[in-house]
């Protein structure tokens, strides 16, 4: 069956806020200790989140507000997820408030800037979280895999807290750019190059001619 082309648009947006809608429900869970049903939501939403971003580029419907809703939902989702495993896991604490502090930096310089930008070591910080998520369900669900979870807890807030010194680094880079942009991004520079380029090409014609 043929999905039309409207609805192409809105099913991998569904599946991206689906995770927005269950964050509150896997906080729920977590509190009242139910583990197993907090990782059959975990794994419904990991599901969503391989499907969204698939479905968008193969029927070609990717859009900018599409990846801004993508970010915020994994990053409502992630963060549920660390506070419902507080409870067993409670170093994860302090993992959930550097995230919520990545969070709201991220917000204040797209805010800024206008524009959003994802450092490698951001990538990398998302990718040891996630794993850290995964064996922390391990760890309050069969008491196994302790010292793990603590290294992977401490590993990711070391990458946490590198990650904000170095968006702050490149924030601070940006802003200075804007105030101070170098000579090429100037527009007097721009206008004289141009004025020399169409110079050259004339003065080249010319000697064509003769």
């Amino acid at each position: 069956m043929k999905i039309p082309y409207k609805y192409k648009k809105i099913i991998p947006n569904i599946l991206t806020s689906f995770r927005l809608i269950i964050a509150p429900i896997i906080l729920l869970f977590g509190f009242l200790n139910q583990i197993i049903v907090v990782l059959i939501l975990t794994i419904i939403g990991a599901i969503t989140d391989l499907f969204d971003g698939y479905l968008a580029r193969k029927w070609q419907v990717v859009s900018t507000k599409g990846a801004k809703l993508d970010a915020v939902s994994d990053k409502v989702f992630a963060s549920s997820l660390l506070l419902a495993l507080t409870k067993r896991v409670p170093i994860l604490l302090i993992v959930f408030i550097l995230e919520i502090i990545t969070g709201l930096m991220n917000l204040y310089y797209y805010k800024n800037l206008k524009k959003s930008e994802t450092l490698f070591i951001g990538k990398i910080k998302t990718t040891i979280l996630f794993t850290l998520i995964v064996i922390s369900f391990t760890y309050a669900s069969f008491n196994r895999l302790e010292f793990l979870t603590k290294g992977l807890s401490y590993t990711t807030i070391n990458l946490q807290i590198l990650v904000i010194i170095s968006y702050t680094l490149n924030y601070i880079d940006k802003i200075k750019k804007i105030k101070n942009p170098p000579i090429e991004e100037l527009e007097i520079h721009k206008k004289l190059m141009e004025d020399t380029i169409e110079i050259k090409n004339l003065n080249d014609y010319k000697n064509e001619e003769f």
